[in-house]
């Protein structure tokens, strides 16, 4: 031991109110730094000792007991309070040994020491006031330091991975946790009473009482005890900057919040220490300064490496910067590195850090942790051998090799140890040797579950159940990652990627609503998510509800990330929810795929069969066709799949040339020649081959030679010299004597399983084609590798049904029963195919099977097809009203299950509608269409009877052409005839529509009724064309096509009494359509006389045959009338014509007349006009002459004297003495002739000369070109000299007489 000054604490606030604070300047001066001080031991005098060499009250040596700030951890609070007690210390020596504490991380020793001083009555009274209220203060502070400070609970060790369970367990441990940090502030606040009782303006009792009120967010009183009492009273000492710092930013004034921190980290540079850099770091980070607040949290690391904020901060901002599109490979993986490490570091730090926590968490769930060992795997199997099989259980997520990952999954039959199952067969060719990585989600597990029990904050309990949810939607446990992300989102509603995951829960459960309901609160706090726009745009595509809204996420989203080829494909995917957008939906998977491609990604094999479906629905059939080629192709990359081999286990060959993707020619190691003699049809073969069964072909392979000569091998034979000879179907011609040989062989297309949906779809793009050959054996080449593939069957049967084997048709739905007995879609087909030959009986038996069996996907399509055939029989007798009742009552059956169910609404209309409730029914189907977007192509047809009923024609029309236009495109069966047979129905419908008009018109009967006879004849065109749809001859059709031609007959002949004009070709039409039928209704009346069936009573037949008749007697006498007045009308057309073309010719020769008139008045203007500017140019060359004259005559001097008063101009013949006389009026002279205009300037050239210039007034009168001017104009203009010239001169004479004056 040494003999010291007795340490002090680091800061001690002033004991009294005037007392003005120190910067860390001073303190450095008088008592050295802060490090320095930190290195002091504590020094407790010994007074209990017999020895007289104690510390004295003068201040003399004794003994005392000196422990060093490394020693302080190992020495237990109980014991120092004990020796302190003993030695009746001071309390200064109190506070110093639980500042000692403090600066060893040992908080709590330090708080208890704090307590056992304020606590004890006999150390306290034997000591100053400004003693005990530090004791007290210092204790208070230190308790509400304790209760801020989170004790972790014994269950983050460990415990179930159950939601509930985990919630309770925090529940009781925040529980808990609240009643300590109550007692801890309870306890702190009766400090502060205390000190109070004792010196009411202690500063240092004021900060604890900020503290205290800002821990329990008590914002306003904490900002009175700091600013209001503390600042004013005490000036800007540290604590009462740091609280009012932390009072901003709680108020979020991040801005203010950095101002203190700086103003304290100014007058403070050393004792604001680390935490206050780490408070201006956090404000920085609020203001959105990223590179302060990083500078502010590395000093913070540089002044206290072990301070975890400052590392976590550092870790984060770090982490934010990484952008692997920026950062060259080698530096991210450096960088992101550091900052793993710094995690690292601040986890051995303070291993019980939710923060810190949370973050290693993420790391290790993103992290692949190698298995010790090696694996081998062959291509096609699912089988992994190693020596890790033991290491591994089922769930894990595992990657062998490079890129391959799959999960574990549990197989009780293995009995290898050293093998495992894993859920998709290994792909690339046989390895061994190949390292094995695994996901570690229980390490995550463990520290998401200790992250969660280490805080009570919300928001990172949130982040803390976010990766607990992730663990088990990796996992595919979505039940769990439901609970678990929902649960997040109740802590942090704003934590975006917790709701994401709740969305994509919801999504695999079938609750769209709810998903689309949590992207957009997503959306709301992060506007530019776009997985979640293209997930929203999905799902209300998908609804259907707002399609204009779903496709505007979508667009924002592509916007956001334009090379992103699954936001493209997403968008496709949402235009394929609908079938009037295929078109579109085929686009944008056009995009991705050329988005792929251009980044040297393959294009998965299922883009490429949606592809192809959408081009086959859009009948885009050779597109179709390659898009299918190339699905398989990328299928084969992707790897093979152990697929079905047929039943007796040979190859299954696919021969027709249209199933050229599932085979090839394989080159034979043997060559052919032709045979003797004249039989083209025999080979025979070249080399050393004289076994025919080891040949290698067989009779009915195809072969090809050449590869130009395709055919097949009808016989394979041995000769009696022993040479083997090929017989084929085909008369073949070889180019070369010896050619070689290839045969048809299986490209093993088919016995990938990943193909048999691909080979499917193909099947029925053939028979969508025509190509039913090619279609019927890709169906029966599926069957024979699956036969349990009931969907070869179906279609299989709909084939024999459309070809008319009705036999054909029920034996496959037979083998398609007792593959599937009972299964729901073999019996709707059964069903259907009743329906399509109108067998009620039948069909009502096996809906009413399916009813009994309540399959929830088909209950709603057996009662609407029982509703259908009770509406389809409403002709019974005496069950009209039965029949309509029972359809109806199926229909409300499945609207009273499913509201939206349109087809139900369709049928429920058509009943309203057949009980003459057309307004209801109109309505109905109006909302139909709504809904379905058009898809239900019936409602179309039932809006134009609604509107036909109505008398509204232009809108059944259009009802009726849509409907057209929507089941051509389609291809789709719109009844129970056949699409041909329909066709010729709408047709029929769309006929008389026109008919019903045109009699509606005609009803006018007046001009209004001219639009008649042109709906008439639409009528008959589109009659025509139900009768060439129509398979069969249809004598309705032909007795209403003979009608309508009646009809048009009698509305042109009524048309001059309706005072319309008509002409003679529309008259001889109308007898042409009068004479074609007439033939045809005479056949009908003599069938009808033979017996024949014929739907159309005698006595009607008969009435139509007389008034064609005497209509067509009729029309010839109109005819002849009308081509008569035609005739007449002609002729006075001709008159008239001729009339009008003599007047046409007298004005052209009267217009003709008067422009060469006014042409000649022009040119002679123009010529004189010529002449003037000649005169013109005569008078400037005069002018020019008589001044180079005058400059070349001699000087005269004039006797001195004044000048005259008017000026120079003023004086008679002085400025025009020396011009000659030219003759100056010709040039304003506006006679026409030019020998007078000579004379006069001949004659009156001297008596002009006498007019002094300045008064030629009656020079201007006329311009140059004789036009003359008003004479007001000429007395407003100013008066001009002929030329500028002129003025020079007269300029230069004034000047010459002024000088001779001078």
């Amino acid at each position: 031991m040494s003999s010291q000054d007795p340490v002090t604490s680091e800061e001690e606030p002033p004991s009294h109110t005037t007392h003005e604070p120190e910067d860390d300047a001073t303190h450095a001066t008088e008592g050295g730094d802060l490090d320095g001080a930190a290195e002091r031991s504590l020094v407790i005098p010994v007074t209990s000792s017999t020895n007289g060499n104690n510390y004295a009250a003068d201040g003399k040596e004794g003994l005392f007991i000196e422990i060093f700030p490394e020693e302080m951890p190992a020495i237990r609070p109980t014991t120092l309070s004990t020796v302190l007690k003993d030695e009746k210390a001071p309390l200064k020596t109190w506070c110093d040994a639980s500042l000692l504490y403090m600066k060893a991380k040992r908080e709590r020793e330090g708080c208890d020491l704090l307590n056992a001083a304020a606590d004890g009555t006999d150390v306290l009274a034997g000591s100053n006031t400004d003693d005990r209220l530090r004791v007290l203060a210092s204790a208070g502070i230190a308790a509400i330091a304790q209760a801020h400070r989170p004790v972790p609970a014994a269950a983050a060790e460990g415990g179930a991975l159950d939601l509930e369970e985990l919630l309770e367990a925090s529940k009781n441990a925040e529980r808990r946790d609240a009643d300590r940090r109550e007692e801890l502030r309870g306890t702190a606040d009766a400090r502060f009473t205390k000190a109070d009782g004792i010196n009411q303006v202690y500063p240092l009792t004021w900060i604890g009482r900020g503290m205290l009120n800002l821990t329990q967010g008590r914002l306003d009183q904490a900002r009175f005890f700091f600013e209001n009492l503390t600042l004013q009273e005490c000036g800007e000492i540290l604590p009462a900057l740091l609280g009012m710092a932390a009072v901003r930013f709680l108020e979020k004034d991040y801005a203010g919040a950095v101002e203190l921190y700086g103003r304290a980290m100014r007058r403070y540079p050393v004792k604001s220490g680390a935490a206050t850099r780490v408070g201006l770091g956090a404000a920085c980070y609020k203001l959105g300064q990223i590179d302060r607040a990083k500078a502010a949290f590395k000093r913070a690391r540089d002044m206290d490496p072990e301070n975890v904020e400052a590392l976590i901060g550092i870790a984060i901002l770090e982490m934010g910067s990484l952008d692997p599109d920026v950062l060259d490979p080698r530096e991210y993986r450096r960088r992101a590195e550091d900052v793993v490490r710094t995690i690292s570091r601040a986890s051995i730090v303070d291993h019980t850090n939710a923060v810190v926590q949370n973050h290693l968490a993420n790391h290790y769930f993103w992290k692949w942790t190698p298995v010790p060992g090696t694996a081998s795997a062959e291509r096609g199997s699912d089988v992994v051998r190693g020596n890790m099989a033991s290491s591994l259980e089922a769930g894990d997520l595992i990657r062998i090799g490079h890129d391959f990952e799959t999960q574990v999954a549990a197989d009780d039959d293995m009995t290898d140890d050293n093998a495992f199952k894993i859920k998709d067969a290994w792909k690339a060719d046989s390895a061994s040797a190949l390292k094995l990585w695994k996901k570690d989600y229980d390490r995550v597990l463990s520290l998401a579950r200790g992250a969660y029990h280490a805080t009570h904050a919300p928001e990172v309990q949130a982040e803390s159940l976010y990766m607990l949810a992730r663990v088990f939607h990796a996992r595919g446990e979505m039940d769990k990652a439901n609970k678990f992300y929902d649960k997040a989102c109740m802590l942090s509603p704003e934590l975006s990627p917790a709701r994401f995951g709740l969305a994509q829960t919801l999504i695999w459960d079938g609750s769209y609503g709810e998903a689309s309901a949590h992207l957009r609160l997503l959306l709301g706090t992060c506007s530019n998510a776009t997985d979640a726009l293209a997930a929203l745009g999905l799902l209300e595509a998908k609804a259907g509800k707002d399609r204009r809204e779903a496709f505007a996420y979508l667009k924002r989203a592509i916007d956001l990330d334009p090379f992103n080829a699954d936001l493209v494909l997403i968008e496709a995917l949402a235009y394929q929810q609908h079938e009037g957008d295929y078109s579109l939906s085929l686009d944008r998977y056009r995009k991705a795929v050329r988005l792929l491609e251009a980044q040297g990604k393959a294009v998965p094999a299922d883009v490429l069969t949606n592809m192809g479906v959408l081009a086959h629905e859009t009948k885009q059939y050779g597109e179709a066709l390659e898009l299918y080629g190339r699905a398989l192709t990328a299928a084969e990359a992707e790897g093979a799949d152990a697929g079905g081999k047929s039943e007796e286990g040979e190859e299954t060959l696919v021969r027709h040339a249209d199933n050229r993707l599932f085979w090839k020619y394989d080159d034979l190691d043997f060559r052919v020649k032709a045979s003797e003699g004249d039989d083209k049809t025999k080979l025979t073969l070249v080399g050393s081959q004289t076994d025919v069964e080891t040949l290698g072909v067989k009779a009915g392979d195809d072969i090809s030679i050449y590869g130009d000569i395709e055919t097949t091998i009808k016989d394979v034979s041995k000769g009696d010299d022993g040479s083997i000879h090929i017989v084929v179907t085909d008369e073949v011609e070889l180019k070369s004597p010896e050619s070689k040989l290839s045969v048809k062989r299986d490209n093993g297309r088919l016995e990938n399983q990943k193909t048999i949906s691909i080979v499917f779809n193909l099947a029925r793009l053939h028979e969508s084609a025509g190509r039913i050959v090619a279609a019927i054996e890709l169906h029966k080449a599926i069957l024979k590798r699956h036969p349990s593939y009931v969907n070869c069957y179906l279609r299989l049967a709909c084939i024999a049904r459309d070809c008319g084997s009705l036999k054909d048709c029920s034996e496959w739905l037979k083998n398609a029963v007792a593959v599937a007995p009972g299964n729901p879609e073999v019996l709707t087909l059964v069903g259907n195919l009743h329906l399509s030959l109108c067998d009620w009986a039948p069909a009502q038996n096996v809906f009413d099977q399916l009813l009994q069996q309540k399959v929830p996907k088909v209950e709603a399509y057996s009662m609407l097809s029982m509703g259908n055939i009770y509406f389809n029989n409403l002709n019974t007798p005496k069950k009209y009203s039965k029949h309509l009742q029972h359809a109806a009552d199926f229909y409300r059956r499945i609207l009273q299950k499913d509201k939206a169910n349109a087809y139900a609404a369709n049928g429920l209309g058509t009943v309203l509608a057949e009980k003459g409730e057309l307004f209801k029914a109109k309505e109905i189907f109006n909302r139909v269409r709504e809904v379905s977007g058009d898809t239900i192509s019936d409602s179309l047809l039932n809006l134009g009877h609604i509107y036909l009923a109505q008398k509204k024609h232009p809108e059944a029309l259009q009802m009726y052409q849509s409907y057209m236009t929507r089941t051509s495109s389609s291809g789709a069966q719109t009844t129970s005839k056949s699409q041909e047979d329909d066709e010729a129905e709408v047709l029929l419908y769309i006929a008389f529509a026109y008919f019903d008009w045109a009699q509606q018109t005609e009803a006018f009967n007046n001009a209004k009724a001219a639009p008649a006879d042109g709906r008439y004849k639409k009528c008959i065109s589109y009659i025509e064309m139900a009768m060439k749809k129509s398979k069969r001859e249809n004598v309705v059709l032909r007795y209403n096509w003979c009608l309508t031609k009646l009809q048009l007959a009698n509305c042109v002949l009524q048309k001059v009494h309706r005072n319309i004009r008509r002409t003679a070709e529309e008259i001889k039409d109308a007898l042409d359509g009068l004479e074609e039928s007439l033939p045809v209704l005479e056949t009908f009346l003599q069938w009808k006389k033979d017996g024949r069936k014929v739907p159309i009573s005698n006595g009607m037949l008969t009435q139509v045959v007389s008034q064609c008749k005497h209509n067509i007697d009729s029309a010839k006498s109109h005819l002849k009338e009308q081509l008569h007045n035609e005739k007449e009308a002609e002729t006075v057309r001709n008159y008239q014509r001729i009339d009008a073309e003599q007047n046409e010719k007298q004005r052209i020769l009267a217009e003709t007349l008067q422009k060469e008139a006014d042409a000649a008045e022009m040119e002679a203007k123009e010529k004189k006009a010529m002449d003037k500017m000649d005169k013109v140019s005569k008078l400037v060359s005069g002018w020019k002459e008589a001044e180079a004259a005058k400059a070349a005559s001699p000087k005269k001097k004039k006797a001195k004297g004044d000048a005259p008063p008017g000026g120079v101009d003023d004086e008679a013949g002085i400025l025009d003495a020396d011009v000659p006389a030219n003759d100056a009026s010709a040039l304003f002279d506006d006679s026409d002739d030019d020998d007078s205009d000579a004379e006069e300037g001949a004659g009156g050239g001297a008596k002009d000369a006498e007019v002094p210039a300045a008064k030629g007034e009656p020079g201007t009168q006329k311009d140059l070109f004789g036009h003359s001017s008003s004479e007001e104009e000429m007395e407003d203009e100013p008066k001009k000299r002929p030329n500028e010239s002129i003025d020079e001169e007269q300029a230069a004479k004034k000047q010459k007489i002024d000088e001779e004056e001078d």
